[in-house]
């Protein structure tokens, strides 16, 4: 993506970590975006939140993703969410279709951060207390990523 600052590819590479790093701690689950729940609204919002003032398409989904592609991305995500409150014991399973979506990269750019941060904060709301199925899922989903390079 273009960015706003005119700054080199090595350059905004660092400025966008930097960022990214400041911006996802500030965000947890009750930050809303005022959304009505966590799906592609919400999904939107947060890549908006993090990026939007690096890149001028930051909040926008890919242009190869037309509005019918958004309800079914937003089906994918709410199912996912669904598995998570339901405590579903399929763990891989699960990390499986959040590795399916960010291989459909939806953003042109910070797609992987902002759907790991996005299932993170998913999980962080809906199981509060330290469990080991919470444990056992956030492991799985940061295994996931430190196993691929972006």
């Amino acid at each position: 993506m273009e960015n706003k600052l005119g700054l080199t590819e090595n350059e905004i590479i660092k400025v966008e970590d930097q960022i990214f790093e400041l911006k996802s701690k500030l965000v947890d689950y009750r930050f809303t975006f005022d959304t009505d729940g966590f799906g592609i609204n919400y999904l939107i919002r947060l890549h908006d939140f993090l990026f939007g003032d690096l890149y001028y398409n930051a909040g926008k989904i890919s242009e190869r993703y037309l509005d019918a592609d958004k309800e079914i991305i937003d089906e994918n995500i709410k199912r996912i969410v669904d598995l998570i409150k339901s405590h579903d014991d399929d763990i891989s399973y699960i990390v499986e279709l959040i590795q399916d979506l960010i291989n459909n990269q939806i953003f042109d750019d910070g797609n992987s951060r902002t759907i790991n941060l996005f299932f993170n904060i998913v999980i962080d709301c809906y199981l509060q207390e330290e469990s080991d199925y919470k444990k056992e899922l956030k492991d799985a989903l940061e295994n996931r990523s430190k196993s691929r390079k972006w």
